[in-house]
Parts: structure tokens; C-alpha cells; sequence
């Protein structure tokens, strides 16, 4: 799945910020990193357009990013976080 662009809502990007210290950009970069290896995957439940990624910034930290999927290339994020020991792990694999 290509992602050609990331949007970040302001209110959002201030939660984040706030209660995980990620930026904006740093969510942003996990989708344009070429060496980040970025991993996809659809999120389990209810949310059709609902999508996970699991990504590296250009500084090497690992983030955890869930997202909504607009018109098949432009992703919305709704939460950022650093990965959990058990995910990095599973992203190095």
C-alpha cells in the first residue's frame, strides 16, 4: 500500500504530543522513511478504513501509528505512540 500523503489534524497532533511525545512529523515520516521498513496491516474490529503501521523516523525511533485510509493513498492519523518491546521485536523480524 503507497501512502502519497499524511494528514495530521491539529487536535490530534497536540494529543499525541501531549500524552505519548510524538510529533507530527515523526508520524509523518514512518510512511516516507525508505529505510524504515514499514509494515501495514488492517485494524481488528469494528473500523473498515482503519489501518496500523509500524515504522521507523529518519532519527531510528520506532513508532507504533494508527491511521484511517482516504481515498486509497492519503492517510489520516488518529494516534501515534512508541512501539512496546514485544512490537519491536516483531518489526525487526
Amino acid at each position: 500500500m503507497k501512502i502519497n500523503r499524511v494528514i495530521v489534524p491539529p487536535n490530534i497532533a497536540q494529543k499525541i504530543k501531549v500524552k505519548h511525545n510524538v510529533n507530527d512529523w515523526e508520524a509523518e515520516e514512518i510512511f516516507f522513511n525508505p529505510e524504515a521498513n514499514l509494515r501495514i496491516r488492517k485494524s481488528k474490529g469494528r473500523h473498515k478504513r482503519r489501518y496500523v503501521a509500524y515504522g521507523r523516523t529518519y532519527s531510528g525511533r520506532y513508532l507504533f501509528v494508527a491511521y484511517k485510509l482516504h481515498t486509497g493513498t492519503i492517510a489520516e492519523v488518529r494516534t501515534a505512540r512508541d512501539m512496546t518491546d514485544t512490537e519491536r521485536k516483531l518489526y525487526r523480524r
